[in-house]
């Protein structure tokens, strides 16, 4: 989803930019790709956000790093909702 996307590369730009960290950048998005990718495989093995009262819909999240990947499965695929630092207040 696009606000998943323009997340993880605000990110990977502050890494780059604010940190020049750019090593560390593109370990941090070759994982993050690399956790995307897992979720391919048995997604539901990820837990149901705490967040979760109040939606619809059942949403999910794996923990990478210091980010919240926050997804759900819609038929037979997982669409990325997310990509939320751990630090920042819970979704609302």
């Amino acid at each position: 989803m696009p606000t998943a996307l323009a997340e993880a590369e605000e990110y990977l730009r502050f890494l780059e930019n604010e940190c020049q960290a750019n090593e560390y950048a593109t370990e941090w998005w070759n994982g993050l790709i690399d956790a995307l990718q897992s979720l391919q495989t048995m997604p539901r093995r990820c837990p149901i956000i705490p967040e979760q009262d109040g939606l619809e819909e059942e949403v999910r999240h794996l923990i990478y790093q210091s980010h919240r990947i926050i997804f759900r499965i819609s038929r037979d695929k997982v669409e990325i909702l997310r990509v939320y630092h751990g630090a920042r207040k819970p979704l609302k």
